[in-house]
């Protein structure tokens, strides 16, 4: 399969993995805040998570 292939970090959709990467958060945790945020697509049985809207949504509810 050449799922790693096409994998970029700094993409707009972005997998549960890279963003508990990128934000230091449990995996849990990111399906949580992403659910709240309304920032999770789905491709058939693919979960991605809008980047943007994922940590706009961090800053404005947990920014002191």
């Amino acid at each position: 399969m050449n799922a790693g292939i096409y994998r970029n970090e700094y993409g707009e959709l972005i997998t549960v993995q890279q963003t508990a990467e990128l934000s230091n958060l449990g995996i849990n945790t990111v399906r949580r805040l992403a659910q709240e945020a309304d920032a999770v697509v789905r491709i058939k049985k693919n979960v991605r998570i809008k980047r943007r809207k994922f940590f706009d949504y961090i800053d404005a509810t947990y920014a002191e």
